[in-house]
Order: C-alpha cells, then structure tokens, then sequence
C-alpha cells in the first residue's frame, strides 16, 4: 500500500528526494510507520527514555519546577509526545509536589498516537487543575513556555548529501525504489553553513541535512517570545559527528527492535531516523536570539537533578532502568540534550556535574 503512494508519487516526476520519501514512509496518514499502531514499548520496535523510568520524567518535573519558581513560566509544551508516558510520569510528579502547571500543550503528527495521548491522560482523572490541550499547529501554542522535545529531531524528514570530486549530490529514490544520486547546487542554500561541516570532507563523504529541522525551529521560534527548551536525543556535535569513519552518513532503522542501515526496504514497516547534529540544531537558534544554557550527555543531565537519590536501592528492576539511562555503553551517552532559552534572565546557576558541559 506505501509503496504504492510512493510509486504515485515518483511518477509524477520521475524521482522523489529522500527526505519527501521519508516523509511518506514515516507520516503518511493512512500508511505510514507512525499510524501503524505499534511502534513504542517492548511489544513495538523501539524504546524510549521516559519508557525505561519514570525518573526520567521526574528529573525532567524537578527542571520545571526551578524555572517556574524562577521565570514563572505556567505552560509547558511537548512536541511528538509519543505514548504520553514522559506527560504522564512528569504530571503525576508536579501534582504531588503541588507544582501544576496551568495548561499542558501536545503537539504531535500522528492520528494514531494522539489518540493514545488522550486515552493515557484522561485516565489521570485530574479535572479541572489543569488544561490539557492538543494542538496540530505551531501557531496554536502560547507565546510563553517550558517545551520539551524526546526523540523528535531524529525522524524529522532530512537529505541525503554526497561529497564527490570536489562537488555536492543529492540523493533521490527512483522508480524502481533505489537509491540515485544528481548534481546538487549545495551553497545556494546559506543555512548549509550551519551545518558546521569541516572545510576538507573526505571523497564520498554521505552527510544528512535536514531543511524541515531549520523549519521547525523557525516556526517554534515565530510562536515562543518566552521559552525554556529541552531537546532529547541521539546524536553528536559537528566535531564528531563529521569523522572519516562515518563516510556513510547515520540513517538509521529499527524493526523489532533491531537495527538496520537500509531505509529502502520493509517500507513502512520500520523506523528511520538520523543521528541529530546538535551543532545545526544550536546554530538554527542562535540566529535566532535564542540562548545555549547547556549541551551535555543525558546521563549527566540525570545525575544532575538526583536521579540517583530517587531510586530504591532495593529494587533491582529499577535499579536496572536507571543503569540503562545513564551508562556509557547504553543511553547514556550517545543521548544528549541541548538546553535552549529566549528571554529567560532570572533562573539561578544550575549545579550540573562538574565538566560535562560539551562544547558544541
């Protein structure tokens, strides 16, 4: 059925981009990845963070807290919200420490996980002590917020780009679902240079970018006159993500919870994504007038609000979750978050571990 649209659509003009391909693979309304119904959770493809713990939530619930005592900040923002198990666990944590924000904003694509949101939310029973409010524009949302994002930027449809003898191509899928590359005016674009890409890539160098990530910040942007931003996900600053032995760019798909570097097969039928470029993200904002509080590992970010103190030692299982969280080898470290704030003056210094902050 998905290959069938996609096929539609390459007829009318013989090829289609790799990033409108991963668009209709990912987010197509009838067929596509994320309306298929099982895409979170040990009986779906992947997991994520706030599925492993819900300390994860809580530490996010205790940053909310000190910006609201701070800047006052009443609303917060979640964008691709997934199963709503990040909202869940971090509104259960404010109503018990009395800290509710007045009004809980969703914004998400898919029919099917939206749906989702509301069955896990309304269950909370919580009435009229704060409003939840689904949103499918960016204009909808309050010109003042505390907005979180997990794993968002990574399925944002991007490009596929080749160095080659001293010139740019870009990919597009081709009739027969292949993978063919074209010459490509690559500095006609100027946000390219926010990319951050080293002066001398090496010949047949494959890189992502992704003009939707530049949109989507603009449009937060346009909206958010006050905000404090965490952005969760998978990824590396330019400086490493740009190395020789990643020639082949960081497309990524997982089925089933097991990983696969090809995008052009069991179409729709499993996750694709690339490795975030938290320097493009920083260097989006910061043209902005959007400022970096922080850019670290999220296990450094975890420790830094107590994760270790909430846990009960005598509980292996969530001893085991938190482990998967913070240690190197697992979520630790290859997840990062980029703190992002506009007009924010009056939060005091946070305490995070000393000399994580990563340059970006």
């Amino acid at each position: 059925m998905i290959e069938e649209k996609i096929k539609l659509k390459i007829k009318e003009n013989k090829k289609i981009s790799f990033s409108e391909y991963m668009e209709i693979v990912l987010f197509d309304k009838d067929y596509g990845f994320y309306e298929s119904g099982r895409v979170l959770g040990e009986d779906g493809h992947f997991i994520t963070s706030p599925l492993v713990s819900k300390y994860f939530s809580h530490c996010i619930a205790k940053n909310f807290i000190k910006v609201f005592e701070d800047e006052k900040l009443n609303n917060i923002v979640e964008i691709g919200a997934g199963n709503a198990e990040l909202s869940k666990n971090l509104i259960l944590y404010l109503k018990d420490k009395q800290c509710l924000p007045k009004k809980y904003y969703f914004l998400d694509r898919s029919l099917h996980l939206i749906d989702k949101q509301k069955e896990i939310i309304n269950k909370l029973n919580l009435g009229e002590s704060i409003d939840f409010i689904w949103v499918d524009k960016y204009e909808d949302l309050p010109n003042e917020a505390f907005i979180i994002t997990n794993e968002l930027f990574d399925c944002i449809p991007t490009d596929l780009i080749r160095y080659k003898k001293g010139c740019y191509q870009k990919a597009y899928i081709d009739e027969s679902i292949s993978l063919i590359w074209e010459d490509f005016n690559f500095h006609s674009d100027k946000s390219h240079l926010l990319l951050s890409l080293p002066k001398n890539l090496p010949d047949n160098y494959i890189f992502e970018f992704s003009k939707e990530q530049n949109d989507t910040i603009n449009q937060i942007n346009q909206i958010i006159n006050k905000g404090f931003f965490l952005i969760f996900d998978y990824g590396y600053s330019a400086n490493e993500l740009y190395i020789n032995d990643r020639n082949n760019g960081t497309i990524t798909c997982i089925k089933n919870h097991l990983s696969d570097f090809n995008p052009l097969t069991d179409i729709g039928e499993k996750d694709i994504s690339s490795f975030v470029n938290f320097s493009y993200l920083k260097n989006i904002f910061d043209t902005n007038n959007w400022a970096t509080r922080a850019f670290m590992s999220q296990a450094n970010y975890l420790l830094s609000f107590g994760i270790l103190n909430d846990v009960d030692v005598n509980n292996i299982d969530e001893l085991k979750s938190i482990k998967k969280l913070i240690m190197p080898n697992q979520m630790g470290e290859i997840f990062k978050v980029l703190i992002i704030e506009k007009n924010i003056s009056n939060i005091s210094n946070y305490k995070f571990i000393k000399n994580d902050i990563i340059k970006l």
